[in-house]
């Protein structure tokens, strides 16, 4: 299967192979053909499932709800991916009146918490389109209700291989926009891998690589662990061209709040253990992760990066 980039409220987002390795949430309570236990299947709507993947085909205004219930041992993050296709699909006046995948999580009394998440949608005519999301679930969530839908007028929509599962707490793998996947990343001097969960980056000479981690609002503190040590590092001719692991918080392309306390080094320096919490600013959605040599000369290596979150609001 070719995998492509969908962009989605700014996001660009990639679609890996990463879901295929997990459990997928839509097929927890579903008959055999793929349908939500107890529900009735709508007019003109085929359901099934393929490769462990779900299929959804609307071919006029309806659509098919999955219930999801919230354990501890989801985490708090959940992926969704899949493909999407419109043909001839006409929207409401109302802005959710299209196609879309429905999302709301509900607390044990029933409830909607958290906000509304930021859902995929597709109206008029498309090719087949990729996507992959990642969700946070909020803290008082019992239940998520997760609905592939035609809310148009007329058309259809086709939904395939929809897959929900749950992330690695390390913020820093795969599949968030920029992340590392499990077989690592090689772009000049800097080389990445993975290894039980955890990330190891080594920076033969000058170069560096940024990851870009997207923050939730409910998020208020992360969690940075990790060993770094120092082989011949050269200082250029400013107080930032070092070996470093640099950060911002970003909202959109601005950034936000005071430049993070980094770690550091120049020289030749042993391992060394690093461990930091930071404060997400108000109104930051991304996080430039920068493992970087910043001098002219020498090697500097990361080794069992993990970036989780800390706290919520």
């Amino acid at each position: 299967m070719n995998y492509r980039i969908f962009s989605i409220g700014g996001f660009l987002l990639l679609l890996s192979a990463f879901a295929g390795e997990k459990e997928n949430l839509f097929l927890a309570h579903v008959n055999e053909n793929g349908a939500p236990e107890g529900r009735k299947v709508p007019d003109q709507c085929e359901v099934k499932i393929a490769d462990g993947g779900l299929n959804v085909s609307l071919k006029a205004p309806g659509s098919l709800e999955y219930t999801v219930y919230i354990t501890p041992d989801l985490g708090n993050r959940l992926y969704l991916s899949g493909t999407m296709k419109a043909t001839n699909l006409a929207p409401g006046k109302e802005g959710w009146q299209n196609g879309r995948i429905a999302m709301r999580f509900l607390d044990q009394s029933g409830k909607r918490t958290g906000n509304w998440p930021e859902v995929i949608s597709v109206s008029g005519s498309t090719g087949e389109k990729a996507f992959g999301k990642v969700y946070s679930i909020p803290p008082k969530a019992s239940v998520l209700l997760i609905e592939p839908a035609h809310f148009g007028k007329s058309g259809a929509v086709e939904f395939r291989n929809l897959s929900l599962t749950t992330l690695p707490s390390n913020l820093l793998l795969a599949p968030n926009p920029g992340g590392v996947p499990e077989k690592g990343l090689a772009q000049g001097p800097v080389r990445m891998s993975v290894k039980d969960g955890l990330l190891n980056v080594r920076i033969d000479g000058s170069g560096n690589r940024i990851l870009h981690i997207p923050i939730d609002p409910s998020w208020k503190s992360l969690k940075l662990e990790m060993k770094m040590r120092a082989d011949g590092i050269r200082n250029g001719d400013a107080d930032w061209k070092d070996a470093r692991l640099g950060l911002r918080f970003y909202q959109g392309s601005k950034a936000v709040g005071p430049w993070p306390d980094i770690f550091r080094m120049s020289g030749t320096k042993e391992w060394r253990n690093c461990s930091r919490v930071y404060e997400i600013p108000e109104g930051a959605r991304g996080l430039n992760f920068e493992p970087a040599n910043f001098g002219i000369a020498g090697t500097v290596e990361f080794r069992d990066m993990k970036l989780t979150l800390q706290e919520l609001r």
